[in-house]
C-alpha cells in the first residue's frame, strides 16, 4: 500500500469521531424555532502535505446565512472520509449543512 495512503489510514484510525454536534457560526441569522439533530460516526478529515486544506462540515449552519422562519435539520452520517493529499491539495465536504461559503480555500 502506498505510504501516503497508509498515513491517511493511520490518521483515520486516530481521528475517529463517534458524535458530532451541529454548529452555527459567523453571521448566521435564524428566525423562529430551530431544531437540529446531527449524528456522525467515523467522520474523518485529514490534510497531508505542504499547503493542504481539508474542510468538513456536518449538519451545520455557517457563514452569512439568513434563515427567516423555522429551521428543522436532521443529518445522520456514517463513515464520511475527506482527505487532501499532496502539495496544495484541497478537499472540502459539506454534508447536510447550510453555508454561504461555496469555495474550498
Amino acid at each position: 500500500m502506498n505510504k501516503m495512503i497508509q498515513g491517511v489510514m493511520a490518521c483515520a484510525v486516530l481521528m475517529m469521531v463517534t458524535t458530532a454536534s451541529a454548529q452555527e457560526s459567523g453571521g448566521v441569522k435564524i428566525g423562529g424555532d430551530v431544531a437540529m439533530t446531527t449524528k456522525a460516526e467515523n467522520a474523518i478529515n485529514a490534510a497531508i502535505g505542504q499547503d493542504t486544506l481539508a474542510k468538513q462540515q456536518i449538519g451545520g449552519v455557517q457563514g452569512n446565512v439568513d434563515i427567516k422562519g423555522d429551521l428543522t435539520q436532521t443529518t445522520e452520517v456514517k463513515n464520511a472520509v475527506n482527505a487532501a493529499i499532496g502539495q496544495r491539495a484541497r478537499a472540502c465536504q459539506n454534508i447536510g449543512g447550510i453555508s454561504s461559503d461555496a469555495s474550498c480555500k
